[in-house]
């Protein structure tokens, strides 16, 4: 990479206006959602990754890739909007029909635009034509065959069952999207993550190379192409019994206790495996997680609830091992009670039945009322009734 920055610098100190060469050494330089890689120019001059790209739309106004990447960066900071050079502000989707309307074939183009969409969803391009997001993932399937992530993000929009027409006139499921992207890119981690998730346990699949898998030899996969991505191990681990242990393609072998610490260890900040690190461990241990603390199962829980406290299962999770009238403080030092914590869990969850059962058996009789987040008055037996019937 460095000797390409320098090629590129090279091609710089003579012609300091090379669109292609400074559109080429912006893509040398990373960003994430903290920041952006910046890079002295044979000026002297110091300029980030943004600003690269607005250079070169300064200098070509049609620089399609250059708006589309700017458009990736807004996504990736969380950012509403940008201001070009020409004092025009546009968001992530203004940039991306910016990029469509200057190069109509570039299939990464469409391919982001389609991000920005949920299901169902249309959008005009600045030449009237009006697409869904289905219909953006195929354009960019038609303009680039390849192209990896647009039949693993197509594949995420159909459900189990429902097939597609491609561009080719083949027909694909769901499944057979996942495997036509693996087929495009075999390092796509995201696929092999998103296979696993839509297989049933024990189900094994063969993809289009012949290799036949089980679904935790791809989440092993996964880990194999990405050790630093949290995710697969917390996956791999739900996989396992609390006695059970997994040999990983390194060769290290460890049990899913084992697997949800190594997920906490790279994103200390991910709610999932403090959750089910709770549910694995028992009543009375205590377990020792990466940053060194020694944290109890309702500790767990409520490291899970600091974390996202949009999330119901820690809130419900937390009730199973309290008594009607046992209180506890939550990090944000709000005391509440078992019921408080079920009314809290179904704030964000209103369809799992077995909420509705607790918070009724919280009634002492069956004329006792309670009102639900929704502003619903209901009594015990309503509540018991709805567990039923639901």
């Amino acid at each position: 990479m460095e000797e390409k920055k320098q090629t590129y610098l090279n091609v710089l100190s003579k012609n300091p206006n090379d669109t292609r060469a400074l559109f080429k050494l912006a893509m040398t330089l990373t960003h994430d959602s903290n920041g952006q890689q910046s890079i002295i120019l044979p000026s002297g001059e110091s300029m980030k990754k943004e600003q690269l790209l607005l250079k070169v739309i300064d200098l070509d106004r049609n620089y399609a890739q250059a708006y589309s990447k700017l458009g990736v960066i807004l996504s990736y900071q969380n950012r509403s909007s940008i201001i070009l050079p020409t004092g025009q502000s546009m968001t992530q989707q203004q940039l991306y029909l910016k990029a469509i309307e200057c190069n109509p074939i570039y299939a990464k183009s469409h391919y982001n635009l389609a991000t920005t969409l949920s299901y169902g969803e249309s959008i005009t391009l600045n030449n009237g034509q009006s697409m869904t997001v289905l219909q953006l993932y195929l354009k960019s399937i038609e303009l680039d065959p390849t192209h990896s992530d647009s039949y693993n993000n197509l594949a995420n929009k159909l459900i189990s069952g429902e097939t597609i027409t491609l561009p080719n006139g083949q027909m694909m499921s769901k499944q057979q999207l996942y495997f036509k992207s693996i087929e495009c890119d075999p390092n796509n981690t995201n696929t092999y993550k998103n296979l696993a998730s839509f297989m049933a346990v024990g189900e094994t699949v063969i993809l289009n190379n012949g290799q036949t898998m089980t679904k935790q030899q791809i989440y092993l996969k996964t880990i194999e192409l990405k050790p630093n991505d949290p995710i697969p191990y917390y996956l791999l681990a739900n996989q396992l019994g609390r006695d059970e242990t997994i040999t990983l393609l390194n060769g290290k072998s460890m049990n899913n206790i084992q697997l949800y610490l190594k997920s906490i260890s790279l994103d200390p900040s991910f709610y999932y495996p403090y959750n089910n690190l709770a549910i694995t461990i028992g009543r009375n241990e205590t377990i020792t997680i990466p940053s060194g603390e020694s944290l109890t199962k309702k500790q767990l829980y409520l490291k899970a609830i600091q974390l996202d406290p949009t999330k119901y299962y820690s809130y419900y999770n937390l009730t199973l091992d309290m008594t009607s009238k046992e209180t506890i403080t939550l990090h944000n030092g709000v005391t509440m009670t078992k019921q408080q914590l079920l009314l809290e869990a179904l704030t964000f969850e209103t369809t799992q039945i077995s909420i509705y059962k607790d918070i009724g058996l919280t009634l002492l009789n069956n004329k006792q009322t309670i009102t639900l987040p929704n502003g619903e008055l209901m009594s015990r037996r309503q509540l018991l009734r709805r567990a039923r019937n639901y």
